[in-house]
């Protein structure tokens, strides 16, 4: 297959809507059908979709974790898609160690590095048109957030440690994502990450309630802004790691907005990806 070097993608981004709704309720998704509660919804969003330019990583200056608030990291890990699963099989325990190795390689501030939890997506070949079809594995996702907020860190750290709240209560830490494709190399629904220093915390961000069948989160999500430089990265093959921070517990630290987009130029099979979340000890 050739590969021609596209520097830039133009798509449409499903922002969080401006709209007056949010002054009266914030915004929340369910993950889990509500059809059985009387006038039930499963989410109250309202979608801004707007034109972007999502540039190529590669080959210009390289992201920095704490001031973009991702960065790429080149590394061979021994998970094939066929190995990967959702479920803590020998190959996923193994793929589990490496990862924390090598964060603890390449990001020596981190004193503790824990497993939270990991997901692997496969798009099937009736993603985005026909929402609804029973799938194997969760489809992209397509809506600019983070996965959580500070709350919803506590949150979830709450449920992945339950009972062990002196471990990270009073505790300066990051939940990272290190995310990558499972067969390269890819171009078909990459992932696209906003740079930091581009957001206006202030005016572009809302927290966002996850409803879950067992509880409730929190993450972020994103309003349009013209500001905002969104970038990519062309033919990611099983080595290259997008490695980015979801939030922190002080609140302070650079954060990756993120979100699945589709690529006009697509010429690969349907994209198969593995993120593993962890908390990151400092």
């Amino acid at each position: 297959m050739a590969q021609a070097i596209d520097t830039e993608i133009q798509t449409y981004m499903p922002y969080l809507a401006r709209n007056e709704r949010y002054n009266k309720e914030k915004p929340f998704g369910a993950d889990f059908p509500v059809d059985r509660c009387e006038g039930g919804q499963c989410a109250n969003h309202i979608f801004d979709n707007q034109a972007v330019t999502v540039h190529n990583m590669r080959g210009g200056e390289q992201p920095v974790l704490d001031r973009h608030g991702f960065c790429l990291v080149h590394a061979q890990t021994s998970l094939t898609a066929a190995e990967a699963s959702n479920s803590r099989t020998p190959p996923m325990e193994r793929y589990l160690g490496e990862i924390e190795r090598i964060l603890y390689e390449k990001f020596p501030e981190y004193l503790r590095i824990e497993i939270m939890d990991f997901q692997v997506r496969k798009r099937v070949p009736e993603f985005p048109h026909k929402i609804g079809v029973k799938v194997e594995f969760e489809q992209p996702a397509t809506v600019p957030h983070t996965d959580f907020s500070v709350s919803g860190a506590f949150m979830r750290m709450k449920d992945i440690f339950p009972g062990q709240e002196e471990h990270y209560e009073n505790k300066s830490f990051d939940l990272i994502n290190v995310w990558r494709v499972l067969k390269g190399p890819n171009d078909d629904w990459p992932l696209a990450l906003c740079d930091f220093q581009s957001v206006d915390l202030d005016k572009d961000v809302t927290p966002n309630d996850c409803l879950h069948e067992t509880g409730v989160g929190e993450n972020w999500l994103l309003h349009a802004n013209d500001s905002h430089r969104w970038y990519f990265m062309d033919w990611q093959e099983e080595a290259d790691l997008i490695v980015f921070r979801n939030a922190d517990s002080e609140g302070v630290r650079a954060r990756a907005f993120h979100a699945a987009i589709r690529n006009p130029k697509s010429v690969c099979e349907p994209r198969h990806s593995i993120e593993v979340r962890v908390v990151a000890f400092r």
